[in-house]
């Protein structure tokens, strides 16, 4: 059984038009993360495509080409919603239970050694600044891989598949926090957004002027989710790129009222 946090569908290199999911297993008490990688989220079933914070079922095996440790690939038959967990009340049992670190930390551990962990919720000590800029389009190559697995995502996958899901589209922005981790004598770090909800709030925004779009983003993502009164972490994630895993991504924002949230102390990397 699984929680889901959900990362936006990115061009990869070696599956085309797919979703990165990361995750905390809850399955025998445990609260793990758990990356479910590759799922063709937009070839999927309605009754199969699951929502940020939803409980699930899903059969996974060790992906042996991603040599990051909490990387599984999904039976994607098999995957089942068992419920929404709607409000912060309903998150924070499972939410508390899974230890925070610092992005300092993460990085430093990925740079040494390959099998350090490449998930972890990161509590955040301050945001300087949400950085938002247009995105143009996708490259040449980036399309070429979305419109490969367009051709082969239905016979390879489902066999039978008789609605075509719509074009994957560029985002209209990119959107980057630049912020302090509780590391000790933490640089600064930038890390991009990748969260689902800054997808579909795009979609949303689609129609809006530019200069009204950003605002909106900026009021969600910045000043709604680092209001005063809350207790605001990263759920960070890297590459699967050797020459990137020391660079951690925010896949999604946890952002509890400091009445609900507990308090969980650090844990260090390198320990045994």
């Amino acid at each position: 059984m699984l929680i889901t946090v959900k990362a936006s569908p990115q061009p990869s290199a070696k599956y085309g038009d797919t979703v990165c999911v990361a995750g905390i297993r809850v399955d025998g008490g445990r609260a793990e993360w758990i990356r479910l990688y590759p799922l063709p989220f937009r070839w999927m079933g309605v009754e199969q495509q699951f929502r940020k914070f939803d409980l699930i079922d899903v059969e996974v095996r060790r992906e042996a080409k991603d040599t990051r440790p909490e990387s599984f690939r999904p039976d994607i038959d098999s995957v089942k919603i068992v419920r929404h967990l709607d409000d912060w009340k309903d998150r924070q049992p499972y939410m508390e239970r899974v230890m925070r670190t610092s992005t300092c930390a993460l990085s430093a551990a990925a740079a040494e050694r390959h099998d350090a962990p490449s998930l972890g919720m990161v509590t955040v000590k301050s945001v300087e600044r949400l950085k938002i800029e247009s995105f143009s389009e996708w490259t040449e190559a980036q399309k070429a891989r979305i419109a490969a697995a367009a051709n082969l995502a239905p016979l390879s996958l489902f066999g039978d598949v008789t609605k075509t899901p719509a074009e994957l589209k560029a985002p209209r922005f990119v959107a980057r926090y630049e912020y302090y981790c509780t590391a000790d004598g933490c640089p600064r770090h930038v890390g991009q957004i990748l969260d689902w909800e800054l997808t579909a709030l795009q979609s949303r925004l689609h129609r809006e002027p530019e200069a009204s779009a950003i605002a909106q983003i900026e009021q969600k993502f910045h000043t709604q989710m680092f209001a005063p009164g809350r207790q605001t972490s990263f759920f960070m994630g890297n590459f699967e790129d050797a020459r990137k895993r020391h660079s951690f991504s925010v896949l999604g924002v946890y952002y509890p009222p400091e009445g609900i949230a507990t308090s969980v102390g650090l844990f260090d990397l390198d320990q045994d």
